[in-house]
């Protein structure tokens, strides 16, 4: 199989990947989308790969090196959009952790934790104490 035919049928098959990472994105789990570009540059490292090692080559072909170049170049597209896709992701979490945190702070009235967590002076302690020890004399 030749370089152009090689690049020619990895294209084709990193395009149907993305249609159907795209269309699962779309009708089954939404947050897919985002690693389309990833699964597109594996599935053509994959068949660039088993090209390399499976199809045979004539002898002194540069078809080999060729894709070998193709790989690398696959290789670290993919990486970047890896990268790039799980950067998103974070900062969408963050996002949404914020919008829950910031929901539940609303959702708890300020009065409510005021009353929870109000201390009692010693003093008033005391002087509750020494009223009811004098309520107990005067009886």
């Amino acid at each position: 199989m030749s370089f152009k035919i090689g690049i020619l049928i990895c294209l084709i098959l990193m395009g149907v990947i993305a249609c159907i990472t795209y269309y699962l994105g779309k009708k089954v789990f939404n947050r897919l989308i985002k690693y389309i570009p990833v699964f597109s540059f594996a599935v053509g490292v994959l068949f660039l790969y088993i090209k390399l090692n499976f199809i045979s080559y004539k002898p002194n072909s540069i078809d080999n090196i060729l894709d070998m170049i193709a790989i690398i170049i696959l290789i670290i597209l993919c990486s970047i959009a890896l990268v790039e896709a799980v950067i998103v992701d974070i900062v969408d979490s963050r996002k949404l952790f914020r919008e829950s945190y910031m929901a539940i702070r609303n959702a708890i009235k300020l009065v409510d934790v005021n009353k929870a967590f109000r201390f009692k002076m010693p003093s008033g302690i005391v002087k509750k104490v020494k009223g009811l020890y004098r309520a107990d004399q005067i009886k």
